[in-house]
């Protein structure tokens, strides 16, 4: 089923790191497409709770049929990253919402600064 409210991103997602002479390597980004609805989060207060001791400042939710990798999901998992604007944001937080009328992913994303 399509939902016209959803446009397509990018999405990088890392292959799994490994442990090389006790050094941790990351996994190369494997490219794909993904549809989401894309949300600014005005009120912080629904995302306090996620990164305790970090000032963020620029997070949006989204909202998608895609299951996105997170650091919780296996050993050495780095976050998928999605790209909005031409930014880079991380994905620090999935619920899954598999209800069987309409099943989605609600992520919480914060854009990523180098430096």
């Amino acid at each position: 089923m399509s939902n016209p409210f959803r446009r397509p991103y990018k999405v990088l997602t890392p292959a799994p790191s490994t442990l090389v002479n006790g050094v941790i390597v990351d996994g190369e980004m494997v490219e794909s497409q993904a549809y989401f609805s894309v949300q600014s989060i005005k009120d912080t207060q629904e995302i306090e709770s996620l990164e305790a001791g970090r000032r963020l400042t620029d997070y949006r939710r989204l909202y998608s049929d895609t299951k996105l990798q997170i650091t919780d999901d296996f050993d050495m998992a780095q976050p998928a990253i999605v790209v909005i604007d031409g930014f880079n944001y991380e994905v620090k937080h999935r619920e899954p919402w598999q209800n069987g009328i309409i099943s989605h992913y609600k992520y919480y994303v914060v854009r990523k600064r180098d430096g």
